[in-house]
């Protein structure tokens, strides 16, 4: 693809990623709310089963049907025909229920904390998940497809990251400065975000439409799989290397997804201030992410993909731990200056990490990809990003279901904040367990074993 079409593929990934966020971040705040947010809690707070919550056990029930679509669209994908794409015809298929279904969310009947309010964020959880998973598991699908080799994806991916990634991440400081700015203009918190979160889901739909407009699958040179369901599982679950990279992304899924949605409450209950001090939260990560993203190529060529990756998700892990030892302050208090001066230095320091783990998972997915298409001769990038939904999307509820938990257990205000600063620990710890199997990947043996194919 040209520029202009690259440009245009790109801008799909900020759109699914600003409904993830609408329905991840905003979702949580949404329906279990800091204290002096202005919001009621949405669903009931008790605990069951020792650790679930009624919120957890919604995201836990729609991110099941989540992982379990993933692995279908992209068999399905894999195989298809269609003269419009054979992923093409699934994007523009999930497009408008993916976009749509987010804003209905912060839409519930009935009364705040019934269990019909949690009946309604389950269904609308489940179908949300179903047709995301129709949209970005062929999406995904076509990164490879569309850059053949390491070095084009490495920058196919610096450019999704560079647009998209920028736009997802004003994104994360938008939503809570445009919360502010409604409520300043009068409205109370419960219609502010519901005017952002409508706002947000038009945005989506337009970024969402780009690729449909650009993607030429008819020039690409990569064959239908012949396999069926079953034997296209097993060919993708009968590869350790891949095995390998999954379980290290399953367990740097159930981390990184505690980070995001946990900075309304970093801003609320440790530092005492409101959601517009949350975006400069998020704004303080620009200078590390501007340096990681100038420099990740020649970090790249020098320690090579795998340990790039390992070394960010290390700077990431190690920049949450010291969330646990602050204690919660506000404005003036004697606490105040040192908490602002860690909370905004850890901050900084994740952007560092920003471009490794934004585009380095990917790479190394392709790496199996190519290694799978030398082998079989067909084109299962869908299957593969299939099998790592069904992994990993139970794990983004998961992690959900753990932070809802920690929130509802073990407080979430200034006078109980030791849900929230359990948050950062928990988090940082998961990604430094994630980076040492990571570090176990075999990069070197599938490079080679893939260009031994080829040649042959």
């Amino acid at each position: 693809m040209n520029l202009r079409d690259s440009l245009l593929f790109v801008l799909g990934a900020p759109g699914w990623q600003i409904t993830s966020t609408i329905v991840v971040s905003i979702g949580i705040y949404y329906y279990l709310p800091p204290d002096g947010a202005g919001l009621q809690v949405q669903v009931p707070e008790e605990i069951f089963l020792g650790v679930l919550t009624a919120y957890g056990l919604a995201r836990l029930i729609g991110g099941a049907i989540d992982s379990l679509a993933d692995p279908l669209v992209g068999h399905y994908s894999d195989r298809s025909r269609s003269k419009f794409g054979r992923r093409r015809i699934f994007l523009a298929f999930g497009v408008v229920p993916m976009a749509v279904t987010p804003a209905l969310l912060f839409f519930p009947p009935g009364e705040p904390g019934t269990h019909e309010v949690f009946i309604y964020l389950t269904v609308l959880l489940c179908l949300y998940y179903v047709f995301f998973t129709v949209y970005v598991a062929p999406y995904n699908a076509l990164l490879p497809e569309l850059a053949s080799t390491e070095a084009e994806r490495v920058e196919l991916m610096r450019l999704r990251s560079v647009v998209g990634g920028s736009i997802a991440m004003a994104y994360g400081i938008l939503w809570l400065a445009g919360i502010k700015a409604f409520r300043e203009l009068g409205m109370d918190a419960n219609t502010a975000v519901q005017w952002v979160v409508v706002i947000s889901c038009v945005v989506s739909l337009a970024f969402c439409l780009c690729p449909l407009l650009v993607v030429r699958e008819r020039e690409l040179r990569h064959q239908p799989s012949a396999m069926n369901l079953r034997r296209a599982l097993g060919a993708t679950l009968n590869n350790p290397p891949f095995l390998t990279y999954l379980f290290a992304q399953v367990i740097f899924a159930l981390g990184i997804h505690l980070i995001g949605p946990a900075i309304p409450y970093f801003a609320r209950v440790l530092l005492g201030r409101d959601e517009g001090f949350a975006a400069v939260l998020s704004l303080s990560m620009l200078p590390g992410i501007l340096i990681s993203f100038a420099f990740i190529q020649r970090v790249v060529d020098r320690i090579g993909t795998k340990m790039a990756l390992v070394l960010s998700i290390l700077i990431l892990g190690l920049a949450h731990l010291p969330y646990g030892l602050l204690t919660p302050s506000a404005p003036g208090d004697a606490h105040d200056v040192l908490n602002l001066t860690v909370v905004v230095g850890l901050s900084a320091l994740k952007g560092l990490a920003i471009a490794g783990v934004m585009i380095l998972p990917t790479v190394i997915l392709g790496q199996l990809i190519d290694l799978d298409q030398a082998r079989t001769g067909a084109g299962r990038s869908a299957m593969y990003y299939g099998v790592q939904g069904l992994m990993t999307k139970w794990v983004h509820a998961a992690s959900a279901a753990l932070m809802s938990y920690l929130l509802a257990a073990h407080g979430r205000s200034a006078g109980e904040p030791l849900g929230v600063l359990l948050i950062g620990p928990v988090a940082g710890g998961l990604c430094l367990i994630a980076a040492g199997f990571y570090a176990c990947y075999p990069e070197k043996r599938v490079r080679a074993d893939a260009g031994r194919l080829i040649e042959t």
